[in-house]
């Protein structure tokens, strides 16, 4: 019996703090007023009104543009070369494209606005009108994709390259294109043995020592250096002649092939190195020095 009662008691306690919670919640509870509600109304009008009571200034930073334009910002300042310049330099106007009322090609900039016809006319198969062609991306200039151009495009700027390889008509001219050398981008100079193995397997062969005799836009037309080319690269197209050669051995054997043939296929007369070893009427024409001394690369020993 006592155990109900204390029961009874502790529940009583309970209800009753309960209820005074309760009192206390419903005293603090406000029910606004309808002037209330009005005033915040007003608060949130005049917040809304304040975020266009000002009057604009126009964008005149690249600072500013960039806060949008993340990926233009970026592809100016890696390869912008000289178009690194003010954005309103170019665009006198923005966001103005209208697919309806304004065509795209009529909101951009025209590059003859600054550039005029910057590289020249151009040929007449390719003329220089286009400058997207090469210039894909007016943001990124300086990256031309080398692959997307015709030899007719190249040859319009690099007319110095262009008229080297179509007069000095070689395999350069024939068989490959501008863009299967300079295949990776525009600028990308190609190492000669992507396409060529050395022609000279004893001799280490690298650009400079292929260049030294094929100028690579004219390599047909052989030149080199008298005093610093050696032998073994000459005998790589002229085995036959080095053959004899080494296997003959004479005072010849140990001269620079350079040191006689002082230009691809000269062929010195004999009197040049060997001046007058004989009498006149023997010296009176050097061109039949072979007659006895048989060719100058297979001298008789005795």
């Amino acid at each position: 019996m006592k155990t109900v009662k204390r029961g009874a008691i502790a529940f009583s306690v309970i209800a009753i703090a309960v209820l005074l919670l309760v009192a206390v919640g419903c005293q603090k509870a406000v029910v606004p007023t309808p002037t209330a509600v009005t005033d915040i109304a007003k608060k949130e009008e005049k917040k809304v009104a304040n975020l266009y009571d000002f009057q604009p200034q126009p964008l005149h930073s690249v600072a500013e543009c960039a806060q949008c334009h993340i990926a233009v910002f970026d592809r100016l300042k890696d390869a912008g070369g000289k178009h690194q310049i003010e954005c309103v330099d170019c665009h006198k106007e923005f966001h103005v494209f209208n697919p309806k009322k304004r065509p795209y090609e009529t909101a951009i900039p025209k590059c003859e606005t600054c550039h005029e016809v910057f590289h020249g006319e151009g040929t007449k198969e390719t003329p220089l009108v286009d400058c997207a062609s090469c210039h894909t991306d007016p943001h990124a200039p300086l990256i031309i994709p080398g692959v997307a151009l015709s030899n007719n495009a190249c040859m319009s700027c690099h007319t110095k390259e262009s008229k080297q390889i179509t007069d000095n008509v070689s395999r350069h001219t024939t068989e490959v294109t501008c863009s299967d050398c300079h295949h990776v981008k525009h600028g990308y100079i190609p190492q000669c043995n992507e396409c060529h193995e050395s022609h000279s397997p004893g001799f280490a062969m690298d650009d400079n020592a292929c260049m030294s005799c094929h100028p690579v836009h004219m390599p047909a037309k052989i030149t080199y250096s008298e005093k610093d080319t050696p032998n073994l690269i000459c005998a790589g197209c002229h085995d036959q002649a080095y053959g004899l050669l080494q296997n003959n051995y004479t005072k010849h054997t140990d001269v620079k092939c350079s040191e006689c043939h002082s230009a691809h296929k000269r062929i010195p007369l004999c009197s040049e190195c060997h001046g007058m070893p004989h009498s006149k009427r023997m010296m009176h024409d050097t061109a039949k020095c072979g007659d006895c001394h048989g060719i100058a690369h297979n001298l008789p020993v005795n």
